[in-house]
């Protein structure tokens, strides 16, 4: 009968995610996953196979969780134009300085992309999916009389997918929370907001400095 696990999964997982988006796959040794993990060899590859194998369970995870959060934005219940600002303005908070954890999905974008055809795929997929999410959220605010009616919503859904991620690569490389949040606000500037959006977009975000 095998030997009941002594560790959380889900747990070891997120520690080798961190240790992934921090060092990429190949600057991350075995024994690096092994100290981070604070799992034995054998247990290792008994419960996930091997590097690789650990690698693309938490790649997975962390890219499951980027386009999760997306979805709950884009999708929330405010006025269709302030869910494209609160993501914005959560952006520049979150990933300004440097204060945010490294994205493995970002990570593997750079490092595997080009190599390796699975994780390129996932890649390509999640970028779609947040892609999606946003050209919705601009329907929506066009339904809504916020955003010009003939503007190409896909265009700017894929616009504010490119901004976005930019800031939080920028954020991460230590550009200052300030300075990102004038950038998404001035990403704003290229939109047709109507009148009644502007009316939506509301302002009181706090000091962010």
């Amino acid at each position: 009968m095998p030997r009941p696990r002594t560790f959380d999964e889900a747990e070891v997982i997120e520690r080798a995610r961190r240790a992934f988006a921090e060092t990429g796959f190949a600057g991350t040794s075995l024994d690096d996953l092994l100290e981070a993990t604070g799992l034995a060899r054998q247990s290792l590859y008994n419960a996930f196979g091997g590097k690789k194998e650990l690698f693309m369970r938490a790649f997975l995870s962390d890219t499951s969780s980027a386009v999760d959060a997306v979805k709950t934005v884009m999708r929330s219940a405010q006025d269709p134009i302030a869910r494209v600002r609160t993501q914005l303005v959560s952006t520049a908070v979150e990933h300004g300085s440097a204060q945010a954890p490294p994205s493995l999905l970002l990570r593997a974008a750079v490092e595997f992309s080009g190599s390796d055809p699975e994780v390129a795929t996932i890649v390509a997929t999640a970028f779609d999916a947040m892609r999606a999410d946003y050209t919705a959220c601009i329907r929506d605010a066009q339904h809504a009389g916020e955003i010009d009616a003939d503007a190409d919503a896909e265009a700017l859904g894929t616009y504010f997918c490119a901004v976005i991620e930019g800031m939080s690569t920028l954020g991460r490389a230590g550009l200052a929370r300030a300075t990102l949040l004038q950038m998404g606000f001035t990403s704003l500037a290229a939109v047709p907001i109507t009148s009644r959006g502007r009316e939506h977009l509301g302002t009181e975000d706090g000091d962010w400095t």
